[in-house]
């Protein structure tokens, strides 16, 4: 089957493997739904401002039941019949050769074709049983590794090593004994490979039944569930109506704290591994995913030190301490030194750092990364790579464009469903700013591709699938992944989110004990885990679940996980720059904590798809303050032209300097004080004036 040649101007063909898109449909009034209690649920958004339309798209309740076509995807079944076919191959060329050749070396080697480490068994010594051992062993190990990072390579070395080795053993055995192989060990292995394959497609097939069951019994209740959630959300304060609380204002604060250290100084964060989820760079971007949703809904007329920790973590993130990875993990997984990192796979920084850049420019209005050059990537020693925010919105759309699966890798050959969801987020916010279509053009096809090739027949996203075999590792989905999962789908595919906040909010939320407590049961493995530092336990879950909560607009469950996460798991700490965090939790899912302390009902889609109002970004903005001893909780302007402004003294009270830009030269403002204190903006627009700071202050810049 040919593929379709792809270019950006063009709508996306049919691609391999795929059925042909259909004809959008023509464009109706939503259909409205019956809930349980009789009433009808109107799929449109609460209103949050009279100047800015917000919120995602509505949708029609019956988007929400889980498709027939979940989990039979026909590019991922051809991948995996493929790989059956492949090792078929294998499996018969290697016991024909065992049976029908000579020579005892060829014979060994060749029984290994069916499994690492098969032709040790027929060699029969006691030093060839000892390497099986250690063979048997690293099957796990290396697999692991290639699942790490991408690094094929490795399997494939302990493959061809055992096999290297039982002919040289076999040979050792006929030049001293004139022994034979043990040719039972054909027949064991051709026994023992089939079972093992049987075992696994009946294993598969089984788990795909089931699904199906539970398909048709969430069907039965999603609509109205997703109905009631939508209309019992409580609604985000209205733009400019928003305030910080002190005690949020120290979370803010140490994020902060983080985002402004030095390139070198990693003391905030969890140094790990540059492989996994507990990777420095997951770090850094989520910072300024942070902050930038704390600059688009409570402080757009402020940039100062918040949008400096935004910058330094976007270049902190392009150095070489960071990327080297990338350098490891395509020379062991597609073998090139070809490395740069955004032209080929390696979704797990384009579509993250995308989404940092926008949610920045989105809120600040500082496009400097969209200028030819910006990020200078520094992969290894005289390795760099020079792009730009609109490279990376090129490079994501060329990619699911030319992808069969449409969804396309992190680590070499290995395609994570978050990843995607975050990218796809990028895409959106690149095409808001850069003027680009490839959000529009791509979502049909992501969507189907999202719904048949990485959704399991319950309704519950796929985490991951290797992209050589279309396999998956079993095990992993769970609700911390959902939660995740959903909160970065509101943006563009808001039935889906909601499908997978209901089944969560349904089956796995419960308030079903004498005291009356939020529990979250029926976890699997990945739930039970700090996926930032590796760290067993249940607790960090609890920030997951809020930050789900808040984009979903359940204000208990928000507060109560919260609630469980500061008390019962890890308790809150304070620094001694007044600062607070959760101790034990990991920098990674700190983040995910302080973005539900921050976020309400579809603020992570509004920041993504609107920004802030544009009169907020307009009008006198503090452009500069001192650090930490000024907090700024509001800095809103409702007509662009004053300021309403709430900062609090961060240490001792006292004066302290507030520099405000964007005013009229020469003209004079009031502060709204008690004392009468103006400003006389210079010729450029600026004015520093000195305000002392005891505890909340609220000051009103306007025009005299």
């Amino acid at each position: 089957m040919a593929t379709a040649t792809q270019t950006r101007s063009a709508h996306v063909p049919q691609y391999r493997f795929e059925k042909k898109p259909q004809p959008a449909p023509t464009k109706q009034a939503p259909v409205q739904e019956p809930l349980v209690n009789g009433t009808e649920y109107e799929p449109e958004n609460k209103p949050l401002s009279q100047e800015h339309a917000q919120g995602w798209a509505p949708f029609d309740l019956k988007t929400v039941l889980i498709p027939s076509s979940a989990g039979m995807g026909t590019t991922k079944r051809y991948y995996q019949r493929r790989t059956m076919f492949q090792y078929a191959a294998l499996y018969c060329f290697g016991l024909w050769c065992f049976w029908n050749l000579e020579s005892a070396v060829l014979r060994a080697s060749a029984l290994g074709l069916l499994f690492p480490g098969a032709r040790l068994l027929a060699v029969g010594t006691l030093p060839a049983l000892a390497a099986l051992l250690v063979t048997l062993v690293g099957i796990p190990v290396t697999l692991f590794v290639w699942f790490a990072m991408g690094g094929v390579l490795f399997p494939l070395l302990l493959w061809l090593g055992s096999a290297a080795l039982a002919g040289l053993m076999a040979r050792g055995l006929n030049a001293a004994s004139g022994l034979g192989l043990w040719d039972w060990a054909g027949s064991f292995w051709a026994a023992t490979c089939v079972i093992l394959v049987t075992w696994a497609v009946w294993t598969s097939s089984s788990i795909n039944a089931c699904g199906r069951s539970i398909q048709q019994q969430r069907n039965a209740w999603l609509p109205s569930k997703v109905g009631q959630m939508l209309a019992a959300a409580d609604n985000a304060p209205a733009p400019g109506d928003r305030e910080l609380d002190l005690d949020t204002l120290r979370f803010v604060q140490h994020m902060i704290e983080r985002g402004l250290t030095k390139h070198d100084d990693l003391s905030y964060h969890d140094v790990i591994d540059q492989f996994r989820t507990g990777a420095v760079r997951y770090q850094l971007y989520g910072v300024v995913d942070c902050l930038g949703l704390y600059l688009t809904h409570y402080a757009p007329g402020f940039h100062g030190y918040a949008a400096e920790a935004c910058r330094n973590c976007i270049e902190k993130s392009l150095h070489k301490r960071i990327m080297s990875y990338w350098k490891w993990e395509r020379l062991t997984g597609k073998f090139t030194t070809d490395y740069d990192p955004i032209n080929y796979d390696n979704i797990m920084v384009t579509g993250y750092l995308a989404v940092a850049i926008g949610l920045y420019a989105s809120a600040t209005g500082d496009r400097r990364y969209e200028e030819k050059g910006a990020l200078n990537f520094h992969i290894a020693d005289g390795v760099h790579f020079k792009r730009s925010f609109g490279d990376l919105a090129d490079a994501m759309y060329d990619n699911m464009a030319t992808n069969d699966y449409c969804l396309y890798p992190c680590e070499p050959n290995w395609t994570y469903s978050l990843c995607n969801l975050i990218s796809m987020t990028g895409l959106i916010i690149s095409s808001r700013l850069l003027g680009n279509d490839y959000a529009e053009k791509i979502k049909p096809r992501f969507e189907r591709a999202l719904e048949d090739e990485m959704t399991e027949p319950d309704g519950r996203i796929l985490p991951i699938r290797s992209e050589l075999t279309g396999l998956t590792i079993p095990g992993l989905s769970g609700t911390l992944s959902d939660c995740i999962n959903a909160m970065n789908l509101t943006a563009y595919l808001p039935h889906i989110g909601a499908r997978v906040w209901a089944i969560i909010r349904n089956e796995h939320i419960t308030y079903d004990n004498p005291e009356h407590r939020l529990d979250v049961q029926d976890l699997r493995g990945a739930d039970k885990m700090d996926p930032g530092n590796y760290k067993g336990g249940v607790g960090a879950l609890r920030a997951f679940v809020a930050g789900c909560a808040a984009e979903f607009g359940d204000e208990q469950v928000r507060r109560d996980a919260l609630h469980q996460l500061d008390t019962e798991y890890f308790p809150v700490e304070e620094t001694a720059s007044g600062a607070r965090y959760n101790k034990g939790l990991s920098a990674t899912t700190q983040v995910v904590a302080l973005m539900a302390r921050l976020g309400r009902y579809q603020d992570l889609a509004n920041a993504t798809l609107h920004g802030p109002a544009p009169q907020a970004m307009e009008g006198p903005l503090l452009s500069n303050c001192a650090f930490p001893q000024v907090l700024v909780a509001k800095a809103y302007s409702h007509d662009g032209q004053s300021l309403d402004l709430v900062v609090y003294n961060g240490r001792a009270a006292g004066p302290q300097d507030l520099t405000f830009s964007r005013l009229v030269p020469g003209a004079q403002y009031s502060l709204g004080l008690e004392s009468g204190e103006t400003l006389v903006a210079d010729a450029n627009g600026e004015a520093t004036v000195s305000v002392h700071l005891d505890g909340r202050t609220q000051l009103l810049i306007t025009q005299v």
